[in-house]
């Protein structure tokens, strides 16, 4: 299996969590609470800002690293054949992955309170009675949260793929590294 610059499954789901966040602001604009303005738009924002930023530096590795790429071969009975420099995907970086982690972090903040809101009406909920506009409309709330929502399972996701391709490297790179070291494989 050939790791390149941009991993497919991450390029979906980097794609379906941007189409998700236009949603997400336009429904936080409807319902003129202030919780749900600030909120759900900021976390749209950041996932927009954080996905946009990770696909140009992508392209921009993708060019760069298009000679070298890290190649995973699960089949025991070949060899390996990992290039030692080789950087791994941008995708699989530590620094992608503690920003998807703060990311879903705070969806799943913003998810939590929605869900507090929606189920307990605008009134009842954890939310202060000044924060709710008057033109709070239960449809629009039901909306935002079914969005949340999707966007933290987005978000899981890529994560979670993210940060297994990641460890999948890093024990790839330890096995050669171990193979060189015994003199089980040559440098080459």
């Amino acid at each position: 299996m050939v790791i390149t610059a941009f991993p497919l499954p991450v390029l979906g789901l980097t794609a379906a969590s941007i189409v998700i966040c236009f949603p997400m602001v336009a429904l936080s604009m409807v319902n003129f609470g202030l919780l749900s303005i600030w909120l759900n738009a900021a976390v749209a924002f950041l996932v927009l800002i954080h996905h946009i930023a990770f696909l140009a530096v992508s392209w921009i590795s993708r060019k760069h690293v298009s000679s070298k790429k890290v190649i995973i071969d699960d089949d025991e009975s070949s060899p390996l054949s990992v290039d030692t420099d080789a950087v791994p995907p941008v995708a699989y970086s530590l620094t992608n992955i503690a920003c998807l982690t703060f990311l879903l972090i705070l969806n799943a903040i913003a998810f939590s309170i929605m869900v507090d809101i929606t189920s307990r009406g605008a009134i009842k909920s954890t939310l202060p009675a000044e924060r709710v506009g008057p033109k709070w409309n239960i449809k629009v709330q039901i909306g935002q949260t079914s969005v949340l929502g999707a966007e933290m399972l987005v978000l899981g996701s890529l994560l979670t793929i993210c940060a297994m391709g990641l460890k999948r490297v890093m024990d790839e790179k330890e096995n050669k590294e171990a193979e060189l070291e015994y003199g089980l494989a040559s440098p080459v």
